[in-house]
């Protein structure tokens, strides 16, 4: 069972800084402010909706279609994908992305230091999760709010069995206009275009322009530079635990696709995703663990 707005508020109680509401989008969400950057997380998913560093413009997108409802996937934000990312490697009829995302999390703790809030949220397999994935594990979200983001998944093999997982953080970065910026960092790594049949591997020359869409498996260990033109700003997402960045736009045709999405959202953000994906799949023997973490 979920938490309910008492449980939260009562886990939260030394710690003005964190604030528990219930927006119209439908389950609790936690408010945060610090002296640098303000945050919204929402329990469902263990997932960060927004974050912005003081008098700047919002770093992440969220669909102003976007509706939580529960054991669906909310667009926008950071959703955690996992264990698997994208389709089921065996089964289409499995939900894409896994089920992480789409679960409620129990907050374990939340506080303030100095200038950073730091909240801490479980997931642990059960009769549910393993009709889905047939096996135990126990994941940790730790979300970092400074005048930094970070976003730490911990994920661990709590049974007998060994196995292996894909994984993503798939971030949303909120954009002036997708026609107006460049990507530094994946030039000289190869790629898997998944929006194609050919899966050969392709070589990337120079930096990455988006001029349609663009779904990408990047084999690379390198952080991202995002060059806002339009804003006049520039976004740095770094990693750690990933030998694979994903870059994701629909563009025109596919937004028209999702239901959840404005049919011209698509120039309004890029996913930059650090990710264990392709090739990239960590395996996990009993009691054995693997971070995965953005900033």
């Amino acid at each position: 069972m979920s938490q309910s707005i008492e449980d939260l508020t009562a886990i939260l109680s030394e710690t003005p800084e964190l604030t528990v509401t219930e927006p119209e989008i439908g389950f609790p969400v936690i408010e945060v402010q610090t002296p640098v950057s303000a945050a919204t997380i929402a329990v469902h998913g263990a997932q960060v909706l927004t974050w912005a560093p003081t008098d700047h413009p919002p770093v992440l997108y969220v669909s102003p279609k976007a509706k939580m409802t529960g054991g669906k996937a909310l667009r926008g934000g950071i959703p955690i994908c996992w264990p698997w990312f994208g389709n089921h490697p065996e089964d289409p009829q499995m939900p894409a992305h896994g089920f992480a995302r789409t679960r409620f999390w129990e907050l374990v703790s939340g506080e303030m230091v100095g200038k950073m809030a730091t909240l801490v949220f479980k997931l642990v397999s059960d009769e549910e999760t393993k009709a889905l994935f047939p096996f135990d594990f126990e994941l940790t979200a730790t979300i970092r709010i400074a005048d930094k983001l970070r976003v730490k998944l911990n994920m661990k093999n709590t049974g007998e069995e060994i196995y292996k997982v894909s994984s993503a953080l798939h971030t949303y970065l909120s954009l002036g206009d997708i026609e107006r910026i460049q990507l530094e960092g994946v030039k000289g790594s190869h790629y898997i275009d998944q929006a194609s049949d050919d899966k050969e591997p392709v070589y990337q020359e120079k930096n990455l322009q988006i001029k349609g869409e663009v779904d990408r498996i990047y084999q690379s260990m390198s952080s991202v530079l995002i060059r806002d033109l339009d804003r006049y700003r520039s976004v740095f997402v770094d990693k750690a635990g990933s030998r694979s960045t994903v870059i994701w736009n629909p563009w025109k045709e596919k937004s028209k696709e999702l239901a959840d999405l404005p049919d011209k959202a698509y120039k309004e953000f890029v996913c930059v995703e650090c990710a264990n994906a392709g090739t990239d799949k960590p395996t996990l023997r009993p009691n054995g663990s693997h971070n995965l973490e953005t900033v």
